[in-house]
């Protein structure tokens, strides 16, 4: 029961948030497995129908037909660009499934047309649109840009919240960089005590050489809020020790990124 309503989610992937880090996903299905959240893994909806007052919803895992009936039925596979009738047809640029192509600068295949967020390639977020938005206007103002489009902060707002920034240990092993993982784990933490938060944790990912910050994922109280720095230090090139020059207040959740970078 979750706020006094049975929640059931149907996960076509083999985990939940199969994009991020794979500890946040155990984590956070255990959380809610506790408290009473059924998920399936490796499940994809073959159909709705009515059942009475409420909906049916048919689908298939591991090849076996489920059937599950709720009062409401949430869909949340993604969004798509709504650029049907956008353009004329004899003025309409290159586009892709919807998705107007465009060049490293955000001009698509018209001259002097240019085009951002949701309805081009790439991270569907608003703080995402709003910095090609700017970095747009200084190109074509002839400056350089000020923000760092590479360095795109990822939240979610469950309980505990959820962030992420850069790359994971898994990415880093991937793409062959050596990376060190510093981790802290808060359940000694003082405010997440006073707070009666559960499990959460905060990981930094750095290069194993140079110490520079290559990554976060948070998992706690105001990770949302505490992830901001951490982009800013990785689109710096700041290292773990810099950060560290800093001293942490207490008792506070932030206190526990100090001791990862420690680590």
């Amino acid at each position: 029961s979750y706020f006094g309503t049975q929640v059931t989610i149907i996960e076509g992937m083999d985990r939940i948030l199969p994009n991020m880090d794979r500890e946040i996903s155990q984590n956070l299905k255990m959380i809610m497995k506790k408290r009473g959240v059924e998920i399936y893994n490796n499940a994809m909806v073959q159909g709705l129908e009515e059942d009475g007052e409420l909906t049916a919803v048919h689908f298939k895992q591991k090849d076996e037909d489920k059937t599950i009936s709720a009062q409401y039925v949430l869909c949340s596979v993604g969004r798509g660009p709504n650029t049907q009738g956008l353009f004329g047809d004899d003025a309409t640029p290159d586009m892709e499934r919807g998705r107007i192509l465009v060049d490293e600068h955000f001009q698509s295949s018209i001259p002097g047309v240019y085009a951002i967020g949701d309805c081009v390639i790439g991270m569907q977020l608003a703080h995402t649109a709003s910095a090609q938005g700017i970095v747009t206007a200084e190109y074509l103002a002839g400056h350089e840009p000020s923000i760092d489009l590479a360095v795109v902060p990822a939240c979610v707002y469950t309980d505990p919240e959820i962030a992420s920034v850069g790359l994971t240990e898994a990415d880093g092993k991937a793409r062959d960089i050596p990376v060190k993982v510093g981790k802290c784990t808060l359940f000694a933490n003082a405010r997440t005590m006073i707070a009666g938060t559960g499990r959460s944790f905060m990981k930094v990912v750095a290069h194993a050489q140079t110490g520079v910050l290559l990554g976060a994922q948070l998992m706690c109280e105001h990770a949302t809020d505490m992830i901001g720095q951490l982009s800013q230090a990785i689109a710096n090139g700041m290292t773990a020790r810099q950060l560290l020059a800093a001293m942490r207040p207490h008792p506070t959740f932030e206190e526990a990124l100090g001791e990862a970078l420690e680590e």
